[in-house]
């Protein structure tokens, strides 16, 4: 008992565990999750002002879709230029800045090459001091805009520098001309620009290696010219710096939750054993010393160490009760058990063997009949109980040819219509005789509806389908089955064959159809004719 009541201290304490370490799991992960949501809720509204805020500066560019055509054409061209050519050019060519974007555009196209040039490094100018301001001032991993229209390629038209805190120059940034693989795998966001085709900021973390050497947060903002997507301003930042902070703070979390959870366990444990465990191991020493002894006395001087108040001390006084209760059900019990054994199994076979001594060809029929019964009603199934009720109605369920003159019974010729009318009085008579035994009611219903007929055709009540009970038409498949491989006084008793084609035929007419499936398994079952044997056995004793 003791090592029992360890044991279930144990089973509490691994729960209580488990159960803090579910929680501690649960929360550091909707921690994180709250965190991060949280972090990038923040991030995103700061993200999309930078954007926009870079954005209406590239805006202001000339002839955007005639530039960043151009760009793809000529990239070298516009790096080359010098800052003095392109001002004496633009300064020539003023009026062009006055210009309507459509105006602009056709100009440009016709202008020649030299201010074509000059033109679009003004525009490359602008995007770049734009990049470059908001990369100096924000600190970001890195600020791009980049031509995303070829699938799975980039095309490079700036990328922010990356400045020290004395505004030097600390990181080569790819130049205008420059491509990168961009595979769309990677990349859902601008899967999303492209489907869309809306000026809808898009963000995406991509995984280390895939681009860079650290994780990402990225964020796109198309660039809408005459309603398609002539660039992507891009910003990203370090990922990882931010999630190793966070797991940092979600560690110390846990360590204080776990410190917490040994400190709760023992705490509780210590109340449990006091409030529960011990009073409940005095309440099972005390049944399992009932169950051994059968002495309510002395169960119930051990319920009286239970001093516990609640429900505990509830259930000690309720079995102290239920002992003495119990001990009188027992004798009750017995005594009843005693009266109802009085029509026992032995009994019965009694009975049936005198029914079936009316008939010296049918010797053994009644006993054949319940092993077939309870054989088909295992198939169904049916519980033990009802195995064992259908194995006794099927001992008595021809108890009503006691009534029937012998000489009708063993007649070898056949019957008169008067005669057969004689024999299909016996169900009724088995009913009125085994209806009178009250303690096991369902005898009778097998001698009453034995051949009834799944159709309505059958005697003597003409019921059909379900109306019959269930093990009246068990029996009816059973006794049918046995007729038919027994000898009788006009024959031979047919081979198995010849019988199972006869209740297959009569499947739904004759017999229910789940007990005459049953019975068809029980003989595709018996390979070597095995019940026909145990017939050949029955009747020679």
């Amino acid at each position: 008992m003791k090592n029992r009541k360890h044991k279930l201290m144990f089973e509490i304490l691994t729960l209580t565990i488990l159960f803090n370490l579910l929680a501690l799991l649960i929360g550091g992960y909707a921690m994180y999750q709250g965190s991060t949501h949280t972090y990038l809720s923040a991030k995103n509204d700061m993200i999309e002002r930078d954007l926009k805020r870079t954005v209406d500066i590239i805006h202001d560019i000339i002839a955007p879709d005639w530039f960043f055509d151009f760009c793809h054409e000529h990239p070298q061209e516009i790096l080359d230029i010098t800052q003095d050519e392109r001002n004496e050019i633009a300064l020539e060519y003023d009026e062009v800045f006055q210009m309507e974007e459509k105006e602009a555009e056709e100009f440009l196209k016709n202008a020649p090459f030299e201010v074509q040039v000059a033109f679009a490094s003004e525009n490359y100018t602008c995007i770049a001091l734009a990049t470059n301001s908001e990369q100096y001032f924000n600190k970001y991993d890195s600020m791009f805009c980049i031509d995303i229209r070829e699938k799975g390629k980039a095309y490079v038209y700036h990328e922010a520098d990356h400045y020290d805190k004395d505004g030097n120059i600390t990181k080569k940034s790819a130049k205008l001309g420059d491509e990168w693989d961009y595979p769309s795998q990677y990349h859902e966001a601008i899967e999303k620009i492209l489907d869309s085709n809306s000026a809808t900021i898009q963000y995406e973390t991509v995984k280390k290696g895939k681009f860079k050497d650290h994780n990402c947060y990225i964020a796109y903002y198309p660039m809408i010219y005459d309603g398609e997507v002539m660039a992507v301003l891009c910003l990203d930042y370090n990922w990882d710096d931010f999630s190793a902070e966070l797991i940092k703070q979600i560690r110390t979390f846990a360590l204080l939750m776990l410190i917490g959870t040994v400190i709760t366990s023992a705490i509780l444990m210590w109340l449990i054993n006091r409030i529960a465990i011990k009073p409940l191991s005095n309440v099972t020493s005390a049944v399992r010393g009932y169950m051994n002894d059968r002495d309510s006395a002395q169960a119930r001087e051990r319920l009286d160490q239970v001093s516990s108040k609640n429900e505990i001390g509830v259930l000690s006084d309720d079995i102290g009760e239920m002992t003495q209760s119990l001990d009188k059900y027992i004798k009750d019990l017995k005594d009843a058990k005693d009266d109802i054994q009085t029509l026992s199994v032995e009994v019965m076979q009694a009975l049936a063997q005198t029914i079936d001594a009316k008939d010296k060809y049918t010797n053994g029929h009644s006993t054949r009949v319940a092993e077939y019964s309870r054989l088909i009603a295992m198939k169904l199934g049916l519980s033990e109980q009802e195995q064992d009720e259908v194995y006794y109605i099927g001992l008595l369920h021809d108890i009503g040819k006691i009534g029937i003159p012998s000489s009708i019974i063993n007649k070898p010729t056949r019957l008169t219509d008067e005669e057969y009318a004689m024999i299909k009085t016996h169900p009724k008579k088995g009913f009125d005789i085994l209806s009178q035994i009250k303690s096991m009611p369902a005898l009778s219903t097998g001698a009453r509806w034995h051949h009834e007929r799944f159709d309505g055709k059958g005697y003597p009540d003409g019921i059909a389908g379900e109306d019959i009970p269930l093990l009246a038409r068990i029996i009816a498949v059973a006794d049918s089955y046995d007729t038919m491989t027994s000898n009788r006084s006009y024959r031979k008793y047919l081979p198995q064959a010849v019988a199972r084609e006869e209740i297959e035929k009569n499947i739904g007419t004759q017999f229910d159809p789940d007990c005459a499936r049953a019975m068809l398994e029980l003989i595709d079952e018996d390979k070597d004719y095995q019940m026909h044997e145990m017939q050949d056995l029955h009747e020679q004793n």
